[in-house]
């Protein structure tokens, strides 16, 4: 056999491969309802597959890993160090899911590098909403996508904001405002039919949103050091394979021990009618994956079992 039919014979075989697990993903995203986008790339090979890539899904706290990308390329420029200790207000301390709200006003100033570890490894919803607002908002983090090139994902708003208006609170108030306990009274003021013609909204809205491919194409920017200088993409990735959430999501059908280095996102419910359940990572270094789902009413536990079996699929 000559070696460009050589060659033949191997794309052949990637190209059935792919065909295979393409047909395991929708056999898999079938049983669910709503919407069901994931992409997988060999970060060796650069081989890609994907299921309604160019599909836009809410983020939800999947936006904590470009904010924490963002947030290292600042000290990559010398706007900031990661052993510098940021102040907390109060206006950005957020009750739920909040280790640092935990510690607050106990401890009002934490180290950006430990700030970044739990927004990433915990989902620390006060990190989050800091960390977005000191690095620039949305318009930074729209020139920083344009710098990466990276087309097709967005963070327009706080992960607060975008889970009240989920919610259907039409009137925020001003952030110098804000306390703790304001997400409650005014989510609890929304009725029921309100909720869910909101989370419908929310669906439509292409704010906050990713598509698979550029959440892939993200992580193998990150991946290749393309994003951040050799240190900064070390401290990123280590981070990313200390995260504690969604343990039943990619990692829950894998061998146990396997690395994966991912960044999980929730949004919340309407009634049964759930935003988006999504988990982004690469596992074992070399293989990047992004699974969305979205517009569900199935439990969370089989929303997981998609991602975990999506996931799974590709081994």
């Amino acid at each position: 056999m000559t070696r460009r039919a050589c060659l033949a014979a191997v794309a052949g075989v990637c190209a059935a491969a792919e065909d295979r697990v393409l047909t395991e993903w929708r056999r898999i995203a079938a049983r669910v309802d709503g919407t069901v986008g994931g992409a997988a790339l060999d970060l060796t090979t650069g081989r890609r597959i994907a299921l309604n890539g160019a599909d836009r899904f809410p983020m939800a706290s999947v936006c904590k890993l470009p904010i924490a990308a963002h947030t290292m390329a600042l000290v990559q420029e010398g706007k900031h160090k990661l052993a510098e200790e940021i102040e907390i207000p109060l206006y950005d301390v957020v009750p739920t899911v909040s280790p640092i709200a935990a510690r607050w006003p106990k401890q009002k100033r934490f180290p950006l590098d430990e700030m970044l570890e739990l927004m990433i490894a915990a989902s620390d919803n006060t990190a989050v909403q800091t960390l977005f607002r000191i690095g620039g908002s949305e318009p930074a983090m729209s020139a920083r996508f344009q710098q990466w090139g990276i087309a097709g994902m967005r963070v327009d708003r706080s992960e607060r904001e975008c889970g009240l208006t989920a919610a259907g609170v039409r009137a925020i108030p001003p952030v110098e405002q804000w306390t703790p306990k304001m997400a409650d009274e005014l989510t609890s003021k929304v009725p029921p039919q309100e909720r869910l013609a909101a989370m419908r909204r929310f669906l439509d809205d292409s704010r906050d949103t990713a598509t698979p491919d550029a959440t892939i194409e993200l992580l193998r920017k990150l991946y290749r050091g393309e994003l951040l200088n050799a240190q900064l993409t070390a401290r990123l990735i280590a981070i990313l394979e200390k995260t504690t959430t969604g343990p039943a999501r990619i990692k829950g059908l894998l061998p146990a021990g396997t690395v994966v280095a991912h960044k999980t996102g929730t949004t919340g419910s309407a009634g049964t009618l759930n935003g988006s359940t999504n988990d982004v990572g690469v596992i074992a270094g070399k293989l990047a994956i992004a699974v969305f789902v979205k517009g569900s009413t199935r439990p969370l536990p089989q929303r997981e079992r998609v991602i975990a079996e999506m996931a799974k699929a590709l081994m």
